[in-house]
């Protein structure tokens, strides 16, 4: 493993990273838009949602560079300047270390999730003693968001050769893209 390939993964893990966190900062979201529909004073819509809209930017375009950009990343933070471009013997392969950071951070998200969802689904039977809908209910969002983490949690566990699948394709297609410029 090379300098370069350290840094690929390192960069593609903190992307996947990112993507767990996004699921948890979800609910706030919801939170903020529900509190400004609920305001009656709409002076504070503009400034929530443009924030929100923002930082979810900001949240996809580092995604985007992390995962399926590292290479240029690399190159322009200077990562690799400095290292000797020796190899450091470890005999697996880019996608083995890929599918096990996906592995893992799908272990993670899963184990983040489901305790969390059912604290959620037990708040949310207990103080539903007016019986108000799905949508009213201040627990609604966290279920919600809770659910999203738990099925993706699984699904990176069970289908990761599809996700690394799929990164390997962007990658392959950007190094074509590049060769023919």
């Amino acid at each position: 493993m090379t300098p370069d390939t350290f840094w690929k993964f390192f960069l593609k893990a903190f992307g996947l990273y990112l993507t767990w966190q996004t699921l948890i900062i979800i609910p706030s979201f919801f939170s903020a838009l529900i509190y400004v529909n609920s305001t009656p004073d709409k002076s504070d819509w503009l400034p929530t949602i443009s924030v929100t809209v923002l930082i979810i930017l900001i949240f996809i375009s580092v995604l985007r560079f992390c995962i399926f950009k590292s290479e240029w990343v690399i190159e322009k933070l200077s990562l690799t300047k400095g290292f000797a471009d020796e190899k450091i013997d470890i005999n697996i392969h880019r996608s083995s270390l890929l599918s096990i950071a996906i592995i893992v951070l799908g272990g993670l998200m899963l184990a983040d999730g489901l305790p969390l969802l059912i604290f959620n689904i037990f708040d949310y039977i207990q103080h539903n003693s007016s019986y108000d809908s799905f949508s009213k209910n201040r627990y609604s969002p966290y279920i919600i968001s809770n659910l999203v983490k738990v099925i993706i949690g699984y699904f990176m566990i069970a289908d990761s050769r599809l996700i690394i699948n799929f990164i390997e394709r962007k990658r392959k297609k950007a190094v074509i893209n590049e060769e023919s410029e």
